[in-house]
């Protein structure tokens, strides 16, 4: 039976699943007001296939380079700040924060490179024209890529402290600042105008978490301490999420690389119908691997493999009798949906059949996403991602067979119905994996001691 010292911890980790949920959902609605306000300007037409590829690569780069420090770092920070105390910790954190600025500095430079050939492969049936838009797009936005070593890092940390809120909302600025571009600029600047607000936001993102990190009175200059313990083990953590989210994360690079080969406004129908889980992904999936992370990992540091367990069952439980009611209801309501945000302007209604389809499809995906959130935070807070690279390797191989099977028979819709088959599979055998991988004690030890 759960102590109600235990139920204590589960409700106030709920509550901070509600917490960074609530505020991402607004993260969102801004982020729905750009693509309302990007649909009435552009429609499916080719600047904007420009701008989703343009971006897609950046955003790629960042989410799998500075996205892994979370997993890699929030584990071994609690450890160490639990066991050896907060300059320790702080010590770790400046060093980590320094090889990411490192890291993602020469990955923009190496990608700022190579730019032409990896856009021509990812959109191979480009015009010239087109694809050089494409490339000077990316250009404007290639100095994300270092700013989000710093958010990233300055997010995870504030996390660690219980700091929720802020860490979820601050990623508003993003697409509230290509709105006001969009607003101001899309006339004389064009597509460019939603580049360059994309930038701005990133900057003013990584400001105000600078800021907090001040307030809450942590240092946020990077300074390389040595290599320690600490930073073997994060190092050690970090090649396999990085691998891990390189081949889970490459999915949407797959998605809409086989997208772009398909008709034209294939890549921008696809945007338009997985925005909504895009939405909820972030909302749900992503509130959840926030909130838990931290609670996992200090229930690690202490073996307590009973309440981790019990959390696992539990939570999956909630969210699912949560999730299901929800996802059902949007797939049937998918066209009213999505005939209220974009049939306006030059969306038309020829449009709203195709795009329909695609979000149905991809809501399939949110309950095992939900479960997979959970799943994956608890693999991280054990400090075995070494895990995540057979995972990932299966997801991959078979988004990639399912694309190109499905989309020969229904067309770009296939690529997200493959997206959510996909979800369902790996989800499955990342249970698998966990019963026969893990180390026996881990499966079957009690507990031996109650988190603080």
């Amino acid at each position: 039976m759960v102590s109600s010292r235990a139920r204590a911890v589960s409700w106030r980790v709920l509550f901070q699943m509600a917490t960074v949920g609530a505020y991402t959902a607004l993260v969102k609605v801004a982020g729905a007001a750009k693509v309302v306000f990007t649909a009435r300007a552009f429609g499916m037409s080719d600047g904007l296939d420009a701008y989703l590829i343009a971006f897609l690569l950046p955003a790629f780069v960042t989410d799998t380079l500075a996205g892994s420090l979370n997993s890699a770092l929030i584990p071994t920070f609690i450890e160490v700040r639990e066991l050896e105390g907060r300059d320790a910790a702080n010590r770790l954190y400046r060093t980590v924060l320094a090889a990411a600025v490192a890291l993602l500095i020469l990955a923009a430079l190496i990608f700022g490179l190579l730019a032409s050939r990896v856009l021509h492969l990812m959109a191979s049936s480009f015009d010239p024209p087109k694809l050089a838009l494409t490339v000077s797009l990316f250009w404007v936005m290639l100095p994300m890529v270092p700013l989000t070593a710093l958010s990233v890092t300055w997010r995870s940390i504030l996390n660690t402290e219980g700091r929720f809120a802020l860490p979820a909302v601050v990623p508003a600025l993003t697409p509230l600042a290509s709105i006001a571009f969009l607003l101001r600029f899309s006339h004389t600047w064009g597509v460019y105008s939603l580049a360059a607000g994309t930038l701005v936001g990133t900057v003013l993102e990584a400001a105000l978490l600078g800021a907090s990190m001040v307030r809450h009175g942590f240092p946020i200059l990077p300074r390389w301490c040595g290599r320690t313990a600490a930073l073997n083990q994060v190092l050690g953590q970090y090649g396999p999420v990085i691998a891990g989210v390189l081949l889970l994360g490459g999915a949407p690079l797959i998605d809409q690389s086989i997208a772009a080969m398909l008709a034209s406004g294939s890549v921008a129908a696809l945007n338009y119908g997985t925005r909504l889980s895009t939405v909820l992904i972030a909302v749900g999936p992503s509130a959840v691997a926030t909130a838990i992370l931290p609670h996992f990992s200090k229930l690690t540091v202490t073996e307590d493999w009973a309440h981790i367990r019990q959390s696992l069952r539990g939570y999956a439980m909630v969210i699912l009798a949560v999730t299901l009611p929800v996802i059902v209801g949007l797939i049937v309501f998918s066209e009213p949906l999505v005939r209220l945000f974009f049939e306006r302007g030059q969306f038309t209604g020829a449009n709203t059949g195709l795009v329909t389809a695609i979000q149905r499809f991809s809501l399939l995906q949110i309950p095992p996403a939900m479960v997979m959130a959970l799943t994956l935070r608890l693999i991280s807070s054990m400090k075995a991602n070494q895990l995540l690279l057979r995972a990932a390797a299966f997801a991959a191989c078979l988004n990639l067979g399912l694309d190109l099977l499905l989309t020969r028979w229904m067309g770009i819709a296939g690529i997200t119905l493959a997206t959510s088959i996909v979800q369902f599979a790996t989800v499955i055998y990342l249970f698998y994996l966990m019963r026969t991988r893990l180390p026996a004690s881990r499966n079957s030890s009690p507990s031996r001691a109650t988190v603080s």
